[in-house]
């Protein structure tokens, strides 16, 4: 004899789908805040490794104090690419250091609300249908 799967199956996926909403709903998905602020930079020279590669991108940063030099490796930036020479951007500085910004690896708000939605769907029509069917 096998064991019914519903309406347990379709009940827990629903409260799941219910969960991941939810969380699309109210999770706070930005960025983790840096390590110090973010301060206004540009590239001023790009040095290259021993067989020619771009490896560290020096940039001047804009402080209070006045302006600060601090090097950027490339695998401090997706793909291990380095901004163009005289490229302006923005570094999260500190005192003792600097690098890119903090992002957000996270998946975007639509997606995770598209997902619970998509789900909640799903197991509202299997629990709809399998009453209809009887079973």
């Amino acid at each position: 004899m096998r064991p019914r799967i519903y309406p347990a199956v379709p009940i827990a996926g629903l409260f799941a789908s219910l969960l991941i909403l939810a969380a699309g709903i109210f999770a706070d998905l930005g960025p983790p805040p840096p390590t110090g602020e973010l301060r206004p930079a540009t590239v001023i020279s790009i040095e290259h490794d021993s067989i020619g590669r771009p490896f560290v991108a020096l940039v001047r940063v804009d402080t209070p104090d006045g302006a600060v030099v601090c090097g950027l490796r490339s695998s401090q930036f997706d793909g291990g690419r380095l901004p163009g020479l005289h490229s302006d951007l923005t570094v999260d500085y500190w005192p003792t250091g600097c690098a890119p910004p903090p992002v957000s690896r996270e998946l975007s708000r639509e997606v995770i609300l598209a997902m619970g939605v998509g789900g909640t769907a799903l197991m509202a029509f299997w629990l709809w249908a399998g009453r209809k069917a009887g079973l």
